[in-house]
């Protein structure tokens, strides 16, 4: 049998006449198999399966595809227009700002104004959120009873311009961020971050909270955010639409992986050493929840920069050093890089936050980025509305439709 040839990406990009960022789109979907290089830091691609894109987006030109994306619904082309959010040369662009630049600079707010596209300050509101009886349950269960009660007296929920999206979702931020413990300020001085440390009681942790919600902002069209932008299209309430986000983000493959990353470090806690964790999960034929990201081959930077940030600001030496030694064993045996989940479950551990701070940050700092992809799209008459190839029994004519 013929061994399969690899191309470098370049090669990749050129015979598909894509970007770079693009094939690490089609990677991330599966739709191209990627395989490191013996010796080298950079990938290489299948050009069997570059040929088979070339082949598939030829017999979508000629009628062979229903939707523009081939057969690939689930990681295939782009299928939105946005400005919002690009990912290139392994780096995490917002507007062509630098992600990583902006979470060790700025803060979440101007990140957000950025986002909304506005001038205006944004202060997300730490008081006055609606409480309900007894406030049971989880964070993510707080957050969405919260955003149920708060659509319904909230009057900036009933309208769909930029000033009014900005407003409701300056309240959403903020009601999510209390959900999870952000501490309440009454006279609106905190930063979403020093809320987060105070309500944590982790001062000393707000720099690198401040740069988790900034990383956690936005990452182009992922699962969470395609919702909120297909509930924004049926020109449902900036509240529907968030609350739709967080259902999706807090599946075990999204952001919800964030639990399976602390099962696993737990796991590894109570095994002799951080390389016999690795080990044993990879011979019972378990993944390594956390690691691994197909839109960044060389390493997810948001990841890469938390936990630089956790080592500098000081978090728990024992926790990091721990956590480094999972990290080398896993790039040893697997080849894959920590991804934003692991980081954030990290730093987490590194400041003993409470278990559910990881999910926390991202859905809060998340839910910018679903504000501003709402605004998009309500912007946008059309409704997100694909068609499905149907792959059933052949349509029968009336006459031959009894059963019996």
């Amino acid at each position: 049998m013929a061994q399969p040839i690899y191309v470098s990406a370049r090669e990749a990009a050129a015979e598909l006449n894509i970007s770079r960022a693009t094939l690490y789109a089609y990677v991330s979907r599966g739709l191209i198999e990627s395989v490191p290089r013996a010796g080298q830091k950079r990938r290489a691609y299948a050009l069997s399966d570059v040929r088979a894109l070339l082949r598939d987006r030829g017999a979508t030109a000629t009628g062979g595809g229903s939707n523009g994306t081939g057969n690939h619904l689930d990681f295939g082309g782009p299928v939105l227009d946005s400005g919002l959010c690009a990912i290139s040369d392994g780096r995490l662009f917002y507007r062509g700002r630098d992600a990583a630049a902006l979470a060790e600079a700025t803060s979440l707010e101007s990140v957000a104004g950025l986002l909304w596209d506005t001038e205006a300050p944004v202060i997300f509101p730490l008081s006055g959120d609606v409480e309900t009886d007894g406030e049971a349950g989880t964070g993510i269960t707080r957050a969405i009873r919260r955003l149920s009660l708060a659509a319904t007296i909230d009057p900036l929920a009933h309208g769909r311009g930029p000033t009014a999206v900005i407003g409701a979702g300056s309240a959403i931020v903020g009601a999510i961020a209390r959900a999870f413990g952000a501490a309440s300020s009454p006279d609106e001085t905190h930063t979403i971050d020093q809320a987060f440390a105070e309500g944590w009681g982790r001062p000393n942790a707000t720099r690198v909270l401040r740069a988790a919600l900034i990383l956690a902002a936005d990452h182009e069209l992922n699962a969470s955010t395609f919702v909120v932008r297909c509930v924004a299209s049926t020109n449902a309430s900036p509240y529907g639409a968030v609350i739709a986000g967080l259902s999706a983000l807090q599946g075990p493959r999204h952001g919800g992986q964030t639990l399976q990353v602390a099962a696993f470090l737990d796991e590894a806690e109570r095994t002799p050493s951080p390389e016999r964790a690795v080990a044993d999960r990879l011979a019972r034929g378990d993944t390594l929840p956390g690691f691994g990201h197909p839109l960044y081959p060389d390493g997810d930077i948001r990841a890469s920069t938390l936990l630089k940030l956790t080592r500098e600001t000081g978090g728990d030496p024992e926790v990091v050093g721990f956590c480094e030694a999972i990290q080398s064993a896993a790039r040893a045996m697997t080849g894959e890089f920590a991804n934003v989940d692991f980081a954030l479950v990290a730093l987490a551990r590194a400041f003993a936050l409470p278990d559910y701070a990881p999910f926390g940050l991202f859905s809060t700092g998340r839910a910018v980025g679903w504000i501003a992809h709402a605004r998009e799209q309500y912007a946008d008459p059309r409704l997100i509305r694909p068609r499905a190839r149907y792959t059933g029994e052949e349509p029968r004519p009336a006459h031959q439709n009894r059963v019996g």
